[in-house]
């Protein structure tokens, strides 16, 4: 996708209210004075609304105070001098005698509301953002901000490219591109990922079967494990793939993050990277293929990685040959330690046709009731 696409996608928005949430939320992520924005100017409905601003926020700890203001606009550029900078008092009256019916520009009706707060707080700072879906000239910047100077404001100009840019570079902004423009994320977000590992995780819900839930001593044990791989050593029916998905439920609950991963994918790839990047793609393929979700883990929230059953491969004993080689593996990048840890039941027929040395086994089987842990 072009920058060229979200630059037409810009200049054909013709909905005010949803140039205006679109616009807010582009500022909220590329400007740290506007972290903490109200949007007066849109009701719940996403309606634009008569007022002041269209947006207003205060720096938070600045000292002295400082006053974000915002006005959006999709006037055509033709007009766009006049919806910043008419002002009323220098505008000529149509008849001699009458007072000018000139509606006063953004940036004046920002100078004067700015002027009435420093009767109460005579130090105040205050900063105006001017967004449009047009691009204006050099001269209109250059007189936007001798006016803005004149009036004891800082202002900031933010056009149709500008906007583009911050919606093309920035994963988040990728994500508002995608929600208000239609046009398909090639980075991963915070957001998006978040919406891939709920359908993931839809794909692989489990009916809660009583029969074939184990004790909540095991499952506990199971979720406080710090190995990189868990093997849960149980026969069929005994509640293995109930107490994995429980143990996942429970980490995204924790805010963490859970992915399931297909016994066809850890065949294909060599790392385990490759398939939990191989997995996201698959929900959402227009990602690149350089694109890690684990980029949004850390050391102390991992990526819990759950095996969906190999017990169904054509060859389970070498899959879990790899696996447990993934465990022995070193941390990539020189980290201290992993992003992620990873669960796989297993059948008892399947190790028993194991030697105990293969893949560089090195077990430490936990007795627990109805599970058993391998960890490595």
């Amino acid at each position: 996708m072009s920058t060229l696409d979200t630059l037409k996608a810009l200049a054909d928005i013709t909905d005010v209210g949803l140039f205006e949430r679109l616009a807010t939320e582009v500022l909220r992520i590329a400007n740290p004075l506007c972290a903490e924005l109200s949007q007066p100017g849109v009701n719940v409905d996403g309606k634009t609304r008569k007022g002041p601003l269209d947006a207003i926020g205060f720096v938070s700890g600045a000292n002295p105070p400082h006053l974000i203001a915002v006005h959006h606009t999709t006037t055509d550029i033709l007009k766009l001098a006049g919806k910043w900078l008419s002002d009323p008092a220098t505008a000529k009256p149509q008849r001699r005698g009458s007072k000018s019916t000139v509606p006063a520009g953004d940036l004046i009706k920002t100078a004067e509301l700015v002027a009435k707060e420093r009767l109460r707080t005579p130090d105040l700072q205050a900063t105006l953002f001017l967004t449009t879906n047009e691009e204006p000239s050099e001269q209109l910047i250059l007189d936007v901000n001798a006016a803005a100077v004149a009036r004891g404001l800082n202002v900031s100009v933010w056009s149709r490219s500008q906007l583009a840019h911050v919606l093309d570079t920035d994963p988040t902004g990728q994500w508002i591109r995608r929600t208000y423009l239609g046009i398909e994320q090639e980075r991963l977000s915070e957001d998006l990922l978040r919406e891939l590992l709920c359908k993931n995780f839809d794909a692989f819900r489990l009916q809660d079967d009583p029969l074939a839930r184990v004790s909540r001593n095991v499952e506990r044990l199971v979720a406080a494990t710090h190995r990189p791989v868990t093997f849960l050593f149980a026969g069929s029916g005994s509640g293995k793939s109930v107490l994995c998905y429980r143990v996942a439920e429970a980490h995204r609950n924790a805010g963490a993050k859970s992915l399931f991963i297909s016994h066809e994918t850890i065949e294909r790839v060599t790392t385990l990277e490759q398939a939990i990047s191989e997995t996201i793609r698959h929900l959402y393929p227009a990602l690149a293929a350089s694109e890690s979700p684990l980029t949004f883990c850390s050391e102390e929230r991992p990526l819990l990685v759950v095996v969906e059953d190999v017990n169904r491969s054509g060859q389970p004993q070498r899959l879990i040959e790899k696996i447990a080689k993934w465990a022995n593996s070193s941390p990539p990048n020189g980290a201290s330690s992993r992003l992620w840890r990873l669960i796989c039941p297993i059948s008892p027929q399947i190790m028993s046709g194991m030697d105990d040395q293969t893949g560089g086994f090195n077990r430490s089987l936990q007795h627990l009731p109805e599970v058993y842990p391998l960890g490595f």
